[in-house]
């Protein structure tokens, strides 16, 4: 089958997806879509948009605007007990060393004469 054919039987196929979606369809239009899918490149075009259609609207309803937002705007709740352990553990190391009695630590700017 040629580019062009496959590209006009894929276009047909579209439009006669979109129609039937539309919902209602007259009876000469679905007389015209079973003649249509008599023809077997036909039949596996249309069946080929319907399979690529559901993947399409399994992965919207996993990863879409409406996929549950909590779930993929929420960092593990693991995360952010580690990342509190860590500024915990830093701050008390910067109090330690503050207070040590490091002469160094300290400027002559700071408030506490030692």
């Amino acid at each position: 089958m040629s580019k062009s054919v496959r590209s006009t039987t894929d276009e047909e196929a579209a439009l006669w997806y979109a129609k039937r979606r539309r919902g209602v369809m007259t009876l000469e239009e679905r007389a015209a879509l079973a003649a249509w899918r008599r023809e077997p490149a036909n039949a596996a075009a249309m069946a080929e948009l319907e399979r690529v259609w559901e993947s399409l609207q399994i992965a919207q309803t996993r990863f879409g605007p409406d996929a549950a937002p909590a779930m993929l705007a929420r960092p593990p709740r693991i995360a952010r007990s580690a990342l509190l352990a860590v500024m915990c553990a830093v701050s008390l190391g910067l109090g330690v060393l503050s207070y040590s009695g490091n002469r160094d630590f300290w400027t002559s700017l700071d408030w506490v004469d030692r």
